[in-house]
């Protein structure tokens, strides 16, 4: 899409993960959260800025040089994070503002995103959670537009009721964007430039501003802390096992093993409880392979069976049967 283009905000310090390690990369599944976005962005433009700020060398080296980089040496809000993202953007086209925190965000749901886009200013997307506590509120009007975005910390005691919230997902007309990023103030309880308050200047000038509601709350959701990281660990994982599974894999009990992003099994092999297969790994077919298991990097054979043992690189051959207790490392 020649016309779309992607800005990635990047450039948070992450404090609620206490952590040296910048947040966008803590790992999930063997993938860096910031990867899982910024493939699934690649799929619809290969036009993506990421812009970073705190750790932002560390991030360029880990991530690669596949995407271009904004620098925002001060953290002064979303809004003048895509300010400074505005001096590599063209006049016109669509753009998606994206949250590096989000990995379980799917090239799906910022397809639907743009179809929802229309001949709206902007569409945010939306997600109705149990508990809005945090989060930016989806004020709309009597049409059902998004009215405003109101922050949780500035949200009047009726607005704290609502329940549907604002994801940090957007798609902008960059041309109005454009015009009214310069317009945002700091008249907040944080004193930073809010991305949300472009939605309302448009509606105040007339413009027409959409929504696309995720059907999955958990899914629109960033990752701020280590207990929402293993949420989301969790579900990648149930998607691996469902995907693994249907393919011919039998997976004894799908809670009970940790199995990479990457990882590869073929059909009618078996993966016994408490397994835990890392990046890199390739089993073959017929396989048997546990229980308690950790196998990392390795190529595994056709046949072979590996019970209760340790294989980190090189290959286990066809049909040879490991363990238990085994140790076994690449030279």
């Amino acid at each position: 899409m020649s016309d779309v283009w992607a800005v990635v905000l990047a450039a948070g310090e992450g404090k609620r993960m206490y952590s040296s390690l910048p947040k966008v990369l803590h790992p999930l599944c063997g993938k860096r959260m910031l990867e899982y976005i910024l493939e699934s962005a690649a799929e619809l433009t290969e036009q993506i800025i990421v812009v970073v700020g705190h750790g932002a060398f560390q991030v360029r080296e880990t991530i690669g040089d596949r995407w271009s980089y904004v620098y925002q040496e001060r953290q002064l809000g979303t809004g003048h994070a895509v300010m400074e993202a505005l001096k590599k953007l063209p006049g016109e086209g669509k753009l998606l503002v994206l949250c590096g925190d989000t990995p379980l965000l799917k090239t799906s749901h910022l397809k639907q995103l743009l179809e929802s886009f229309h001949r709206h200013a902007a569409v945010v997307a939306t997600v109705a959670v149990p508990d809005p506590t945090g989060y930016g509120r989806i004020v709309r009007d009597q049409n059902g537009q998004v009215d405003r975005i109101v922050e949780d910390r500035d949200a009047s005691a009726e607005e704290k009721k609502i329940n549907e919230v604002n994801t940090g997902t957007y798609c902008f007309d960059l041309e109005l964007l454009r015009y009214y990023l310069p317009h945002l103030g700091t008249d907040n309880v944080q004193n930073e430039y809010y991305l949300p308050d472009v939605v309302t200047l448009m509606r105040k000038d007339g413009y027409t501003t959409g929504a696309y509601c995720l059907d999955d709350y958990r899914v629109g959701l960033g990752i701020n802390n280590r207990a929402q990281l293993a949420e989301a660990v969790e579900i990648i994982q149930q998607n691996i096992s469902q995907k693994l599974m249907k393919s011919g894999v039998t997976i004894d009990i799908p809670g009970s093993v940790f199995i990479g992003i990457d990882v590869q099994i073929g059909p009618d092999s078996v993966i016994r409880p408490g397994c835990v297969l890392e990046k890199g790994t390739i089993i073959g077919e017929n396989c048997v392979i546990g229980p308690g298991s950790h196998i990392t990097g390795a190529v595994v054979g056709d046949g072979a069976v590996v019970r209760q043992s340790v294989v980190s690189g090189g290959s286990v051959e066809k049909g040879v049967e490991i363990g238990p207790f085994e140790y076994i490392k690449k030279k």
